[in-house]
């Protein structure tokens, strides 16, 4: 398992997002504690190894992470809400 760690932006984008959301955002959490090398993308195609991007519920959330392997580590460093 890995561990998450919120931005404090991330955490404030959290608290107002539309309940109809919440579900899809834990689902992508959920799937980042496990395996999140899985999850999304690359966030720049030359620099598979650096920071990912995530999208779900359609396309209404973004979220740009980035995994330190050595310690197990997801850190969420931007949530966009559309």
């Amino acid at each position: 398992m890995y561990t998450i760690y919120d931005d404090d932006a991330v955490t404030a984008a959290v608290a107002t997002m539309p309940r109809e959301l919440l579900d899809h955002y834990a689902e992508l959490r959920a799937a980042l504690e496990v395996s999140p090398r899985t999850v999304g993308r690359p966030l720049r195609a030359l620099n598979p190894d650096g920071l990912r991007s995530a999208d779900t519920a359609g396309g209404r959330i973004l979220l740009v992470f980035g995994v330190i392997e050595r310690d197990r580590r997801v850190d969420l460093l931007q949530l966009t809400i559309f």
